[in-house]
């Protein structure tokens, strides 16, 4: 447990974590002010809203959820607008709640692209690539929330995954 930790830890006492976590902070910061822009944001977001949409895709794909539409174009929708959707025609108890929250997943992108290529290249002088690896990593983390539509999707199956677990526990103890 404690390598774990310690691999968790290790980017932040490197010569550069601060710096590059402020880029990334501000990038998200942008992200953030500029989302309810329309094309502003969808522009600004695309390599967000491309990663977002494929991880649904792929982990519908891989649970046999059956997607059968992908979009990137944004539409407004009310007071608000939709970057891009990918419609499923397999959705069930058992695969929704995997594919709603299956951007979750790029909170992993973000960390590898903040260890293995934001801090690095800091380290190193790059700073336009330095500059593109906080905007990416700002990217898939703003996209990693799941939107209000990716949660009522998968409510109802993680719902039951937690009392199916709880009572895997209880049992257990």
């Amino acid at each position: 447990m404690n390598e774990v930790l310690h691999q968790l830890q290790a980017p932040f006492a490197s010569i550069g974590a601060i710096p590059s976590l402020l880029l990334t902070a501000v990038w998200f910061a942008l992200l953030r002010y500029f989302r309810y822009s329309g094309y502003g944001i969808a522009l600004l977001s695309l390599v967000g809203t491309s990663g977002h949409e494929a991880m649904h895709f792929l982990v519908g794909w891989l649970l046999r959820a059956k997607p059968v539409s992908v979009s990137l174009v944004p539409k407004r929708d009310g007071n608000h607008w939709v970057l891009g959707s990918v419609g499923f025609t397999g959705l069930n108890i058992f695969n929704s709640a995997f594919v709603g929250l299956a951007p979750l997943l790029l909170l992993g992108i973000s960390w590898g692209v903040f260890q293995w290529w934001l801090i690095p290249a800091y380290q190193t002088g790059h700073m336009v690539s330095w500059f593109i690896a906080g905007y990416v990593a700002a990217c898939a983390l703003f996209s990693s929330i799941p939107s209000t539509t990716d949660i009522k999707i998968a409510a109802l199956s993680t719902l039951m995954y937690g009392v199916a677990g709880y009572g895997i526990w209880y049992v257990a103890r």
